[in-house]
């Protein structure tokens, strides 16, 4: 009965990914059958919860299935794919959910920490923004020549989804970068649910901005939406020339429980000249997906639109897993 189930529910959302796929040559067929997933472990870190507490006791520990350095690119699947977390976080508790399920997939995985300004071991991403896109550098680099690929795919998450776009944009290119892959984005300033706009209302904003700068943490300052100031320079050199390159595919999956990037629309970004731009929201695609800012990289229906751009030549159906804000993970109960 739950396989009947699950078919009719394949077969009715195989319409709505057809409208929804970025080219009439990707349109052309969908199979209905859904990607199978490596669902996580009972007793597993398969949630932002779990894998943060295991990470603040050892910060350097790699997502499950990532940093394999022997693994050699298929002809299906020739990029390997690099993960960037977010701010505060690190590669354990941002991606111990998607890596083991791309790995199982046949992909090579790698995730990176950067960014660590404040010597507290596993909460990265808090350093100048620029100078943290800059370090992707080096480790694709390393990437490439361990692995002997031409290109990556780059997958981030809230501030790691804006670096990878500027590291692509700026830095390595098409030629290193294949595409951009970004969950929950702060592609744009955020006003964090309406307290960077509390804060200036209470003549408090520049003081707390003050207090992040103090502590080390300027990419917390440089995200915050700073108007009617001019915004931080990271965001005048990826947004103000245009957001995208010609020849560079660009997919953001954003949530209207987003309580970090807010409006959660900041998430989005425009298609320039030869460039393709596909803006998901997670909801529309699945309204049984309740995923909010952390727990989006743990949503099992985000690892199926991950893994349909991943492989353009094998477009599957969603099925749609029930996921809930915080604590939602990669195991069959959301």
């Amino acid at each position: 009965m739950r396989l009947l189930t699950r078919l009719a529910v394949a077969c009715a959302a195989v319409a709505v990914l057809m409208f929804g796929l970025s080219s009439p040559a990707q349109a052309a067929w969908v199979n209905p059958f859904p990607h199978s997933l490596k669902y996580g472990s009972i007793g597993g870190d398969n949630s932002f919860p779990a894998a943060f507490a295991t990470a603040m006791l050892n910060p350097t520990k790699s997502p499950a299935g990532a940093n394999d350095w022997s693994c050699k690119p298929s002809t299906k699947h020739p990029n390997p794919v690099v993960l960037v977390h977010g701010t505060w976080e690190n590669a354990y508790d941002n991606w111990n959910g998607l890596s083991p399920i791309l790995k199982d997939k046949g992909y090579c995985i790698y995730a990176l920490n950067y960014g660590n300004t404040t010597g507290i071991g596993f909460l990265n991403g808090t350093g100048d923004m620029i100078a943290s896109a800059k370090e992707i550098g080096p480790f694709v680099d390393k990437v490439l020549a361990q692995t002997k690929a031409k290109k990556v795919d780059l997958i981030g998450h809230s501030q790691g989804g804006a670096i990878i776009r500027y590291y692509a944009n700026k830095i390595g290119g098409t030629a290193k970068v294949n595409q951009v892959i970004a969950l929950a984005p702060s592609n744009h300033p955020t006003t964090l649910s309406g307290i960077t706009e509390l804060g200036k209302v209470l003549n408090l904003f520049g003081f707390a901005m003050d207090v992040l700068d103090l502590v080390k943490m300027p990419a917390a300052v440089q995200q915050a939406d700073q108007s009617p100031a001019p915004q931080a320079p990271f965001y005048q050199q990826v947004n103000g020339n245009g957001e995208t390159i010609p020849g560079m595919r660009y997919t953001n999956i954003i949530t209207k429980n987003d309580e970090v990037v807010t409006p959660y629309t900041q998430g989005k970004i425009t298609a320039g000249s030869g460039a393709t731009v596909d803006n998901i929201t997670i909801q529309n695609v699945c309204a049984v997906d309740q995923s909010e800012h952390v727990s989006l990289p743990y949503s099992l229906n985000v690892a199926q639109i991950v893994l349909n751009k991943l492989d353009p030549s094998d477009q599957r159906a969603i099925f749609c897993y029930p996921q809930a804000p915080i604590t939602g993970n990669t195991q069959l109960i959301g």
